[in-house]
């Protein structure tokens, strides 16, 4: 009991050091959230470039100003009904018609408004040509995972995000992101929404295969426990939304 409590006390050491904010980042070109508010839609992914030191890690592996990323579900969760529902209206009242469902390291996939990120810089990636259906089932595989916690029973891979990254050979740095137990990655990373896309035969981020096929290659889908928010930002299945106030880049 005394290791497992030493455990427990190093693990919540290591997810509130992580997920302290450092000094703000730069506001490249505010966005503008009343567009912001009228264009995103159920389905759509918005990529932040976050402030935590977490955050910082995983832009310096990725070479990429994205570290996090949620989904929009809009007023989905209320309409689905339920004990979820009733706990966001509770908590954001008004809000909860305009929700994202996220993966935090230390709330585990939870539901927050919109309007959380409303000073951040953002990217809003729509997928392209998404059927009813396939969002549907989109939505029900995210409401499924909410109350899911991050596992912290191996402190190691909490303990990873503290090597003095610069120091690795480049190649073996974005490596260092996929180590650990596929869980902790589904709540670090953006594996959680890759799954649910992928679980809705909707893919993200194809990569080249060695299979024979047009043009001598085929394409394999990358598994979604690979899946990083520069990911979407890059993928040819999302649509870039840039939701700045007019005249901005």
């Amino acid at each position: 009991m005394a290791s497992l409590s030493l455990e427990q006390t190093l693990s919540s050491w290591l997810v509130t050091y992580l997920t302290g904010e450092v000094p703000a980042q730069t506001r490249r070109v505010p966005a503008d959230f009343g567009r912001l508010s009228s264009q995103i839609r159920p389905g759509d992914v918005l990529l932040v470039e976050g402030r935590t030191r977490i955050s910082q890690v995983i832009k310096y592996l990725t070479q990429s100003s994205w570290s996090h990323s949620a989904i929009y579900v809009g007023d989905a969760l209320l309409r689905w009904g339920g004990a979820e529902a009733q706990a966001a209206l509770r908590r954001w009242g008004p809000e909860a018609a305009q929700l994202l469902v996220e993966s935090d390291l230390r709330e585990g996939v939870i539901v927050v408004p919109l309007s959380k990120y409303r000073d951040h810089n953002l990217r809003l990636c729509r997928p392209h040509a998404l059927p009813g259906e396939v969002l549907e089932k989109v939505l029900g595989e995210i409401f499924r995972h909410l109350g899911f916690r991050y596992d912290r029973r191996n402190i190691l891979d909490l303990a990873r995000y503290l090597t003095p990254f610069h120091l690795l050979p480049q190649r073996f740095r974005r490596k260092t992101l996929y180590l650990g137990s596929s869980g902790s990655r589904e709540v670090i990373c953006s594996a959680l929404i890759a799954k649910a896309f992928y679980k809705a035969g909707f893919p993200i981020q194809p990569e080249s295969g060695a299979i024979a096929g047009p043009g001598g290659r085929s394409l394999v889908q990358r598994h979604p426990s690979f899946i990083m928010p520069r990911d979407f930002d890059l993928s040819v299945q999302f649509e870039i939304l840039k939701p700045y106030p007019s005249g901005g880049a």
